[in-house]
């Protein structure tokens, strides 16, 4: 690649009239490179597994977070609706009326029962023994089975609150143990991060995908806005700025010339091909195809200069007519058709070598 001169008339016809002009010279960066989607993601597989279904197709747009592609993972969904069994039986335990409930309090009903009824035995009891009226024997006896119940009583309800404790323990560990499972099955789904368009399906119902190495590739999907890579020889890279224009030509639109500015550029260089890769933002038709190969000049910067045809120039010089004599000139700079030639007005004539 080299810093290239073009001039703004290359596209006219060859002027007859051998003379010198004056003309807008443009010095260009050629660069090479390619159509890339301005965000555009390769999907991997993040498991490893058969492909059990394939949504869509190149060409497809798609919506973020609409699924691509699903690995198979039954294992993992068995194990989900087992939690999910065991998840729906505590909750009916643990719901109001639920009969394992009225189990545990109805054995708290009864505590309560056998210690309301101890208790008054206990007090009358008691009120007999102050009195004289019944032995001591009779006041201890009572006191003990009072005792009784009010432990019993104070182990039911121990019981009750343990029982719902425990189960509220498990609900919340297989509700945390469910949540995780999940996360990971949607690993198993693999999704678009964007709205966009399906460039690339790499898989098929019923591959294996190693989530290891090239065998996790699954689709590329990008936005339908596009932009050019160029790259360009580092020694290049003083003269490029951002906001520069430039001049893209693809085989896809042979005809066409698209104009765009450059956007970013890296400062690193390619430590094998040492070159530096120039962003450029440009409008390209929907159908040009992404990674497909352009051409561009950066346009560096504008001068006028005086120039002749370059088939008016042999061995370097051109002949030029000055007061009616001929007079040998070096040229200058060579342009695309044309050659430099400085300190002669425009409109000076110029004769053409013979056989030309």
């Amino acid at each position: 690649m080299l810093v290239i001169f073009l001039l703004i008339s290359f596209l006219t016809a060859f002027s007859h009239e051998c003379r010198v002009e004056t003309k807008e010279v443009i010095r260009a960066v050629y660069g090479s490179g390619y159509v890339k989607s301005k965000r555009q993601v390769l999907l991997r597989a993040s498991v490893s597994g058969y492909i059990e279904k394939v949504l869509v197709e190149e060409g497809d747009r798609v919506k973020k977070g609409q699924l691509i592609a699903v690995v198979e993972s039954r294992g993992l969904e068995n194990r989900i609706a087992s939690l999910e069994k065991r998840i729906r039986l505590l909750r009916e335990r643990l719901g109001p009326g639920s009969e394992f409930l009225k189990a545990l309090e109805g054995k708290v009903k009864v505590a309560k029962e056998n210690f309301e009824k101890a208790k008054k035995r206990y007090i009358r009891r008691k009120e007999l023994y102050e009195k004289g009226i019944i032995p001591r024997e009779s006041l201890e006896e009572a006191e003990r089975i009072f005792k009784v119940a009010e432990e019993e009583l104070r182990i039911a309800e121990e019981t009750y609150r343990d029982r719902i404790k425990e189960l509220r323990a498990r609900l919340e560990a297989l509700l945390e143990e469910r949540k995780a499972l999940e996360r990971e099955l949607e690993s198993y789904r693999i999704k678009s991060p964007l709205d966009g368009i399906v460039f690339k399906v790499f898989v098929e119902e019923g591959d294996y995908v190693n989530h290891i190495g090239r065998e996790n590739r699954v689709a590329v999907v990008g936005t339908l806005q596009k932009k050019v890579v160029l790259n360009i020889d580092e020694e290049f890279l003083p003269l490029i700025k951002r906001g520069q224009e430039v001049y893209i030509k693809s085989d896809a639109f042979p005809d066409k010339v698209f104009k765009g500015k450059v956007l970013s550029f890296d400062l690193k260089s390619d430590d094998l091909r040492r070159v530096v890769s120039v962003e450029v933002d440009v409008d390209l038709p929907p159908k040009i195809p992404v990674d497909s190969v352009v051409e561009g000049n950066i346009i560096v910067d504008r001068l006028k200069t005086t120039v002749v045809p370059l088939r008016a120039v042999k061995d370097g010089e051109v002949v030029l007519l000055v007061n009616g004599e001929r007079k040998r000139v070096k040229v200058g700079r060579v342009f695309e058709n044309y050659a430099e030639v400085l300190g002669f007005p425009p409109g000076t004539p110029c004769l053409f070598p013979e056989g030309r």
